[in-house]
């Protein structure tokens, strides 16, 4: 019975690590965590990335989500493909910082999103991760609490001007 039990928690452990859309209890060693890993360092640099003529600088939250004042940031493949009103190929990945102060001096976290095909197609394939002002994850995945309210906008990017 003990060998059971053991065989059944171990089970239900490793559904839980590979899950997708986790949004809190980060296990380390899931295919999501890795990921985000992975995403934070190719996010490397992003402040010198491209930014859409009307979401340039620091601009007013448009829903307060990630802060009361944003900066958004494209790399090439995304920002070229919001430009031109397209969907955003694989690889496309979009980050935004969000302050409570319009000069931005208090960071309070980094949101970014990036475009992977066979991802999770209900979420558009997009991957989402939130990281703390140290690029610690905090929510990784088809989070629901972001594609909920992006998936109101054409390919999940929540900009006004497309």
């Amino acid at each position: 019975m003990q060998m059971l039990t053991m065989v059944m928690v171990s089970g239900l452990l490793l559904v839980a690590c590979d899950e997708k859309g986790s949004d809190s209890g980060l296990d380390t060693g899931s295919e999501d965590t890795q990921i985000a890993a992975e995403l934070w360092t190719a996010m490397s640099g992003y402040s010198s990335w491209s930014q859409l003529d009307d979401w340039s600088g620091i601009v007013t939250s448009t829903d307060g989500t990630h802060g009361a004042y944003v900066q958004i940031w494209a790399n090439d493949l995304a920002y070229d493909a919001l430009v031109a009103g397209t969907a955003v190929p694989d690889g496309g990945i979009v980050v935004k910082e969000g302050y409570t102060d319009e000069a931005g001096t208090d960071l309070t976290g980094v949101t970014a999103m990036q475009k992977i095909t066979g991802y999770d197609a209900d979420s558009g394939d997009w991957f989402w991760a939130k990281y703390d002002t140290a690029g610690a994850a905090s929510v990784t995945g088809a989070s629901a609490g972001c594609y909920g309210c992006h998936s109101a906008y054409d390919d999940y990017t929540a900009f006004d001007n497309l």
